[in-house]
């Protein structure tokens, strides 16, 4: 049996790292030349192998910039009551979930109201950043009062969804949900996550998750932070679609 290509492994390497996010938020790839020397080929080996991943609608050729990841298509389909997580995972999109923050504190006074509880009632905070390939695409803060928040206070939230741990958790699902966007100027902070410039503006998701019952049991603000993810209504006679979608 004649042994695989040398040009077919690397590619099959470069599209590997591709999908891990090897190569930033700006999704560059390096030059040709530091490429073919980091695998030991000719220029020409490297470009069959480049060529593989254009044809597969991984990479770009941007003329006198250099070669591109192609950002992937993420929908998020919004007539349904799934997580993003959950969405992106149905679609097999690797989506990436870093946990900034989880404490016990006490609710600010909208989220509260939200909830119908006392300010000072203790909730879980859940802060998130979620990326894909490498590029930061939302920031989310999550309250989640009692008694969920002890049943889930443990759970590895960089491979668990939050709907999906509170479920296991103590069965509730979610049954209806409000949500309102706005835009609003990027602090210092978020807008250092992604690198890019304090005071743009961003869309911003907050929706409020109720159970069976009725109780809220989920308030969760979403900020938009790369301006490629974008919201795409269609309209119809007898409905009305949302999706997110990115590149």
């Amino acid at each position: 049996m004649a042994a695989e290509p040398k040009y077919r492994r690397i590619a099959a390497d470069l599209a590997e790292r591709v999908r891990s996010g090897d190569f930033g938020a700006d999704g560059a790839l390096p030059p040709q030349r530091a490429l073919s020397e980091e695998y030991g080929v000719t220029l020409m080996t490297l470009r069959q192998a480049l060529q593989l991943l254009q044809d597969d609608g991984l990479i770009e050729q941007r003329p006198g910039r250099g070669t591109f990841v192609v950002p992937p298509e993420v929908a998020h389909d919004q007539a349904n009551l799934r997580s993003l997580a959950d969405e992106l995972n149905t679609q097999g999109v690797p989506l990436r979930t870093e946990v900034l923050g989880r404490q016990l504190r006490k609710l600010p006074r909208q989220v509260a109201a939200e909830l119908h509880l006392p300010p000072d009632e203790p909730a879980l905070r859940l802060e998130r950043l979620r990326s894909v390939r490498g590029i930061p695409l939302l920031h989310q803060v999550s309250w989640v009062p009692q008694p969920w928040a002890e049943a889930i206070r443990n759970v590895d939230f960089e491979l668990t969804p939050l709907y999906a741990a509170i479920g296991e958790a103590v069965g509730t699902t979610p049954e209806r949900a409000q949500e309102a966007l706005t835009a609003e100027a990027l602090s210092a902070r978020l807008a250092g996550l992604n690198g890019t410039g304090e005071g743009r503006p961003a869309l911003v998701m907050r929706r409020t998750t109720f159970d069976g019952t009725g109780r809220a049991y989920v308030v969760d603000t979403a900020t938009i932070l790369d301006e490629r993810l974008r919201i795409v209504t269609d309209r119809r006679s007898s409905e009305v679609t949302h999706t997110w979608r990115f590149g």
